[in-house]
């Protein structure tokens, strides 16, 4: 459906009934995690390897790449990922520049509820020493973005979901309304 919905563009906007190329794929071999703390996590699994040349060629042709947070084993099973964990495979395997992350609130902030616009990993690092003083999609999404900025990814955002033209705002304005 997200596919079909992306293939044709946005309703109400020079796009509308745009022949966008759409490609969705098995980009990613999932392992599983096995037996964590003593519970079997079944069908869960996480990030094994992530066909970047594949991608990387849709990207050429100038295609819209769909990846979902499901990967498959070499063994044809199916396992479900944390979408960050994904997202942050993907960025870093293919020497992404920037790597967004939408949430639910407006990106970290401080102990007096400030909002942080931008963070240093090892800022991030010390905030997450404390997580239960963040908000709940902060503690999933920043140690994510702490990890592709270590492994090669020069800038990582956290902005709201719910803010109209948030990733505009966020690209092309100097303070922006999130986190980097």
């Amino acid at each position: 459906r997200i596919e079909a919905l992306l293939s044709l563009g946005l309703a109400n906007s020079p796009m509308a009934g745009a022949r966008n190329r759409v490609s969705s794929g098995n980009y990613i071999t999932a392992k599983p995690l096995g037996i964590v703390d003593g519970t079997d996590m079944q069908h869960t699994g996480e990030v094994r390897r992530v066909d970047s040349e594949a991608i990387q060629q849709r990207l050429e042709d100038g295609d819209i790449v769909l990846i979902s947070p499901i990967g498959y084993s070499p063994t044809g099973e199916i396992f479900n990922l944390t979408v960050e964990e994904v997202a942050t495979q993907v960025a870093v395997r293919l020497n992404a520049t920037k790597l967004i992350f939408l949430m639910d609130t407006e990106g970290v902030r401080n102990g007096r509820r400030q909002l942080l616009t931008d963070l240093s990993t090892r800022d991030a690092e010390s905030l997450l020493v404390h997580p239960e003083r963040l908000a709940p999609d902060v503690r999933v999404y920043l140690p994510a973005a702490v990890r592709a900025c270590d492994n090669g990814v020069k800038r990582a955002h956290l902005i709201s979901r719910l803010h109209d033209g948030a990733l505009l705002i966020e690209l092309f304005t100097r303070d922006g309304v999130g986190t980097m």
